[in-house]
Formats: C-alpha cells, structure tokens, sequence
C-alpha cells in the first residue's frame, strides 16, 4: 500500500509539473501588449511556470533512478522521445524550428546517459554526489556561462547542421544538457534515499536546511536587486535570477521550489494531478496543437490582462480534465504506443 501511494504522489507531481509547462507557455503566447511585467499576475505565473522544466526533470530524474527497465527499452524511449520533440517542433512553427532540441530531447539525452548518471550515484557517498551537483552550478555559472548562448530566443533554436544542433544540446539550447543535467542528477539522489515503503522525499532536518538556505539565498538577492535598482528575476534578463540560460541563481531558486512543491504534494497528500501525471507526455505534445492554431487570438479579441489570464486558466484546467478522459482510454495515449514498442 505505501508503494502505491509513494507512486501516486509523483504521479501528482509529474502531473502538476505538467500542467504548470502548460500553462506558462499558454501565458507566454496570450500576452496582451498593455500587460506589465511588474504586475502581481505576471510574477505568480512566472514564478510557478518557471518551476514547470526544473520539477519535469527532477521527477524524471527520481523515476529514472527506480525504473528497472532494460537497455534496449530505454534506448527505445529515448528514440520515440527524439521523435516526438521533432512532431512538437513542426506543431508549433511559431516557437521552434523543425530540429530545435527542447526539454523532450533532453529527456532522451538523459536516458542515454543513465549509465553514467546512474554509476555515479550508487558508486559513491550519496552527500559526496548532491554536494558535487552544487559545485558544478558554481561552475557552470562562473566559468561555463559564456558557452550557454545569449539571452536571444531566436539563437536559442536556430541550428544549420548538425555541429550547431550539438551545440543547442549541450550547451546554448533551450534545455541543454548543461546544466539542466543537475535537476535530473538531484532527482536521481532524491530516489537513491527512498527506502521501499519509505516516504518519495524525507522530511529530515537535510530537507529543511536545504529550504532554508534557498530561501535566504532568495530573499538576499531580492534585497540586493531592489538596492541596486537591478531585474531580479526574469525569463531572460534577470541579473540574479535567469532562465534563458539557466544561471547558478535560477538553479539555486529552482530547486528550492522543487521541493517546497514536493513537500506540499507529499505531506498534504495532493493527487489532484496524479491522472495528469499518469498521461504528462500525451498532455505535454497534444497542448501544442490547439495553442499553434489560437496563438494569435489575443491579438485578434484584443484581450486585456485579465482576459488573457483567464483564458490560461480556460485552457490549462481543460488539460487536466483531458488528462482525466485518457486515464479512461489509455490505448488513446502516447504512454500506452510507448509501452508497446520497450514490452520486454
């Protein structure tokens, strides 16, 4: 029985970091010119869209350390995964070019990778790895950042053959390998300190203390933004906080979310978003399609802030209740043509 609510839980999780993806990049498209960047709407979904990637990829993480699947299965999902990052490019031309690496190829990069990501962790002293992960933000941040791209979208998808393809994955993409790799890496940890029946995140002092320090680590740099007069946080413009590249700031204030997020689902016992976790790639891909087609609609009702973010929340819950009519068709779902083709 605990297995089966530990499971639930990340399904919850999954669900709700799924959800979260969609509706950032549904605030992200209906974005009225007349709205402020400063307004308390705009850092709320900014805030928890933001989480969106880093939650996806720690929870893909946990659930890639606990998966026993063999290689060939693996290597087969990381194949489909590849493939539907192409059919999600080509639906939404408007964001993405046909072979601009996204968060979908990332995962499949990390499947790839298992192995090593997988060898690190059991192979050594579990603090010695989540430590490591720390240092090489540090890094990435100090040393690294100058290969991760510029703040510019367009050169951020833009790839003409395959050197520059490579590039975006590791480096200057939209999600490249580094240092996104860290999210996964972290989840991974989190899995390797589940004991069968145990709790999916232990609440001990380690957990709290790690909180605690991203908080404060938050609250300095907001303080030090508002005395400098700088952008605290910001999709691609954040002196302390940025996403697009992802700085050490971001990755500090990312993971402290994660798992204040985890916390809540866990300890509360949230399965409002466990059907959407259950169906998160079916979700994920499909929520593209009606978003390419009504991606000039704000623009052509001329909507206001607030009817614009009613429209978010229109179409994100409209997800979760079509996450909830494929839990009753599974053989509808990606998840379910993917089990097909790794059955052992």
């Amino acid at each position: 029985m605990a297995i089966n609510t530990r499971f639930r839980e990340i399904d919850s999780l999954r669900g709700l970091a799924v959800l979260l993806m969609v509706m950032v990049h549904a605030a992200a498209t209906w974005n009225p010119t007349n709205a402020t960047q400063t307004s308390a709407i705009a850092y709320l979904v900014a805030g928890l869209g933001g989480l969106a990637a880093p939650l996806f990829v720690t929870i893909f993480g946990w659930g890639m350390y606990k998966s026993k699947s063999p290689r060939k299965s693996i290597l087969t999902k990381a194949a489909a995964l590849l493939i539907l990052q192409y059919i999600v490019n080509l639906c939404s031309p408007h964001l993405y070019e046909p072979y601009t690496p996204g968060i979908l190829s990332l995962f499949a990069i990390l499947l790839i990778a298992r192995p090593l990501i997988m060898k690190s962790i059991e192979s050594t002293n579990k603090i010695v790895i989540f430590i490591s992960s720390m240092i090489m933000m540090f890094i990435t941040n100090s040393y690294l950042f100058q290969f991760q791209g510029s703040n510019n979208w367009d050169s951020r998808i833009s790839a003409n053959g395959i050197l520059e393809i490579i590039e975006l994955v590791l480096f200057s993409g939209t999600y490249p390998l580094f240092p996104w790799i860290i999210f996964c890496i972290v989840g991974a940890y989190l899995g390797s300190l589940v004991a069968d029946g145990g709790k999916t995140l232990p609440k001990n002092n380690a957990t709290v203390s790690l909180i605690i320090i991203g908080i404060s680590y938050c609250i300095t740099t907001l303080y030090l933004a508002e005395l400098n007069s700088k952008v605290w946080a910001h999709p691609s413009k954040g002196d302390y906080l940025n996403f697009f590249p992802a700085n050490f700031g971001f990755m500090i204030a990312a993971i402290t979310g994660v798992l204040i997020l985890w916390l809540i689902v866990q300890e509360l016992n949230i399965l409002l978003f466990e059907k959407a976790g259950k169906v998160s790639l079916t979700v994920y891909v499909m929520h593209f399609i009606p978003l390419t087609y009504l991606s000039d609609l704000e623009n052509e009702r001329n909507w206001t802030i607030m009817e614009a973010s009613q429209a978010v929340v229109l179409f994100t819950t409209t997800w979760l209740i079509f996450a909830y009519f494929c839990n009753r068709y599974q053989w509808l779902t990606i998840e379910y043509l993917i089990g097909k083709l790794t059955v052992r």
